[in-house]
């Protein structure tokens, strides 16, 4: 693929590759930053899923998308075993709270979810968290998470 300009390039854009890959830096939580890859297909598939429910089991389909919760109840995002739904390694989903009702992420039983301080939840309305997929049943957890 020629040169292209990141200005040329838009989510659903033509000239935009699969395997074209993008260098970003990320927040490591702590004030720094680390370096990723991100890949032309994670673009393509950024889209949204809206939901409005109080329970919301995580499907294949929400892989590399933003997954938007509003509730004015409580909520769990739920994370299924590899054995039920088998995410492939590096999956990301990125967990928005659209409403007031607070969003955990609650793994089911076999899931292992790392966070910093071992935060679940995500801290209030608009908040954003990402979770990343590491091993067959080993989740990591990062964003503007709380306890």
């Amino acid at each position: 693929m020629a040169d292209i300009k990141i200005s040329q390039i838009t989510a659903k854009s033509s000239n935009l590759a699969s395997t074209d890959e993008f260098a970003i830096a990320e927040s490591d939580g702590s004030g720094g930053f680390v370096s990723k890859k991100i890949n032309g297909a994670q673009i393509k598939d950024s889209t949204l899923n809206e939901q409005t429910v109080t329970t919301y089991n995580l499907v294949l389909t929400d892989a590399h998308k933003t997954v938007i919760i509003t509730n004015g109840s409580a909520i769990d995002a739920r994370i299924p075993l590899n054995s039920g739904t088998a995410f492939p390694i590096g999956t990301r989903i990125e967990l928005l709270q659209g409403g007031a009702g607070q969003i955990t992420v609650a793994p089911t039983s076999g899931v292992t979810v790392n966070s910093s301080g071992g935060k679940t939840k995500l801290a209030a309305q608009y908040a954003q968290a990402t979770i990343l997929k590491v091993a067959t049943n080993t989740w990591y957890l990062f964003g503007d998470i709380t306890t």
